[in-house]
């Protein structure tokens, strides 16, 4: 596997689709799911982003080496404020880890009114990892097998309809998870 290019500019008007990633500071689950994406999407036209609730804080380096590990070099991501981002620049927005409860001020509530909004409810690999880097590398593949999902999604949209009725019949929003 090739390693994916640094955090340039990935998203915008010439992408089909466009993805963005969140987390609480945008340091580790969400960096793993921008740089699987951009990794993953081949010739796919769907451009990737990813931020945080509260932006500035260093990428996680157990994050960086795992993806290293894995072919994906994330060394120079940054971590971004999702306030740098507009919300209609996006069509499926991505909770990594729950955070998309704390969108409930006025200027963030616009992003959990996309077309698609999913909450992944990753374990926060810094959190729970005992020194080893397992739980690192566990929710890595984890957020790979979620990104595989996602893309066949996207091009296949029937496959958003059969979750959603699924989900209907459930009484519940699969595209929002616990966010509805």
């Amino acid at each position: 596997m090739g390693q994916a290019a640094a955090k340039e500019v990935a998203h915008g008007p010439q992408y089909k689709t466009n993805v963005m990633f969140l987390c609480n500071h945008n340091s580790c689950r969400s960096q793993m799911a921008d740089g699987w994406l951009r990794q993953l999407r081949g010739d796919a036209e769907v451009g990737v982003a990813s931020a945080g609730i509260v932006g500035g804080t260093a990428v996680k380096p157990g994050a960086v080496e795992v993806m290293r590990e894995a072919g994906v070099d994330i060394s120079s991501f940054t971590s971004d404020d999702i306030r740098d981002f507009k919300a209609t620049d996006f069509d499926i927005v991505i909770s990594c880890c729950g955070c998309g409860a704390k969108l409930d001020p006025d200027d963030l509530k616009a992003w959990k009114e996309q077309f698609k909004f999913m909450d992944w409810a990753l374990d926060d690999p810094p959190a729970i990892d005992p020194g080893d880097l397992s739980e690192y590398r566990r929710v890595r593949d984890e957020v790979k097998v979620k990104c595989e999902e996602l893309l066949a999604r996207i091009k296949d949209p029937e496959l958003w309809e059969e979750l959603d009725a699924d989900a209907d019949a459930r009484g519940g929003a699969a595209t929002c998870g616990c966010m509805k």
